[in-house]
């Protein structure tokens, strides 16, 4: 469905962008770069050969029609643009800006096999990624620890020591008092202990954890919601509850097929 060009969603993406924006070759190029991993308006800008300032325009057109997103480290300022990372905020189309996209003339001249060879080996990073923003998702919507909390976000930059740390899951409960810190990993050789005592170790070195209380908890597919570690079972089932009230949020793990 997505790696042959007779696949029914091989040129979704194409045909979304020309519904939808007036320079849709621009808006893809951008598109793949975020998906290669250009997360920065910098780097994009760098890429494609143009002033930074040059892309204002196309980069909010895609965050209003919901095709990227702008993550900011838990507790920056909305106006700290240096920290923003850009995203794409489809599991479906992060895959195939990913992967897809950059392999199509290998794809229709008759490769298709080896390209799929090769994003097997990688898919696991995409499906890990995807896991990470169910998770958060999930945070405000499941009462983790018995708590209620407000949106969570991922955290990145530097300790309290200076060193570089970076954290999945950032949230404060609603009452003010803690703070939920978490890991994330997708994988069967994801290891509880390990995790745990890692993300301990980060969370003594938050600049900003001072005067309240640090829950941590670690997700993965292993969890079964005890003793702070929780699993595919926890998260999906706070999405649907949710989503069969109207809210809309992203359930699949993988592209389809």
């Amino acid at each position: 469905m997505v790696l042959s060009p007779l696949g029914v969603l091989y040129d979704e993406p194409s045909r979304l962008l020309l519904d939808d924006l007036r320079d849709a070759t621009q808006a893809a190029s951008i598109l793949t770069l975020i998906g290669q991993g250009c997360h920065r308006v910098s780097e994009i800008a760098g890429r494609l050969g143009k002033p930074a300032t040059s892309l204002s325009r196309p980069m909010e057109r895609l965050l209003g029609l919901g095709l990227i997103r702008r993550d900011m480290p838990f507790g920056a300022s909305p106006r700290d643009n240096k920290r923003s990372l850009y995203r794409i905020d489809d599991p479906f189309l992060r895959f195939w800006f990913r992967f897809v996209e950059p392999n199509r003339s290998r794809v229709e001249s008759g490769q298709g096999p080896a390209v799929t060879r090769e994003i097997q080996t990688h898919v696991a990073r995409h499906v890990s990624g995807v896991w990470e923003d169910l998770v958060r998702a999930s945070v405000p919507r499941q009462p983790y620890f018995d708590r209620t909390w407000g949106e969570a976000r991922s955290w990145w930059g530097p300790g309290a020591d200076r060193s570089p740390v970076e954290i999945d899951v950032v949230a404060e409960s609603t009452d003010g008092t803690a703070l939920l810190i978490g890991e994330v990993e997708w994988g069967a050789s994801a290891d509880p202990r390990r995790l745990h005592a890692e993300l301990a170790e980060k969370a003594a070195n938050l600049p900003f954890s001072r005067g309240r209380q640090a829950v941590l908890g670690i997700w993965t597919p292993a969890g079964r919601g005890r003793r702070g570690h929780y699993g595919p079972a926890d998260v999906p089932s706070a999405l649907r509850w949710h989503q069969s009230r109207g809210d809309l949020c992203p359930l699949s793990l993988a592209p389809p097929g």
